[in-house]
């Protein structure tokens, strides 16, 4: 070794940490748990925009029994309930000029294919066409309550998507 030579003369740098580590880029964890949130995203907007319809014919035909709780005319909801039974199912029918002159059997005929699992049967049939046509004093506040239930029940029934 070398007398003369001091080793503080070398330019020899001290032990250094690395940097920090950053957070951009992320790893490919947080970039699959980013797609997965904006797909999941996607899908319930897609699943609250093809319900739209349901949600506002259910709400209309709830609106039509508290109503009716709350001493409005018989007559006056059922006749709304049938209204918004027939443009909700205008709306969700891919043929919806034919559905929109139906009357009287093939009306409910088609009530019953679009909802065979509620099974409407006679009466119910007759309460659809019969009861938003009847005079007024006939009508009594459990007839268009259950009028009101009826709709309401095949409107659930129905897919979410036509």
């Amino acid at each position: 070794m070398n007398p003369t030579f001091d080793p503080a003369q070398l330019p020899l740098r001290d032990i250094h940490l690395p940097d920090a580590i950053g957070w951009w880029p992320p790893a490919a964890g947080w970039w699959l748990l980013g797609a997965v949130l904006i797909a999941a995203a996607l899908g319930m907007g897609v699943r609250l925009y093809s319900q739209r319809r349901h949600r506002a014919a259910r709400r209309s035909l709830d609106a039509l029994l508290v109503a009716l709780r709350n001493g409005e005319d018989p007559l006056a909801c059922a006749q709304q309930a049938s209204i918004v039974l027939r443009r909700f199912a205008m709306s969700v029918s891919p043929a919806r000029d034919e559905v929109a002159g139906m009357t009287g059997k093939p009306w409910t005929e088609y009530l019953d294919r679009k909802a065979p699992r509620l099974a409407l049967g006679h009466t119910a049939a007759a309460k659809l066409l019969d009861l938003p046509y009847v005079p007024p004093a006939e009508v009594t506040l459990e007839q268009a309550t259950e009028f009101c239930r009826l709709c309401t029940a095949w409107v659930r029934a129905q897919p979410g998507r036509a």
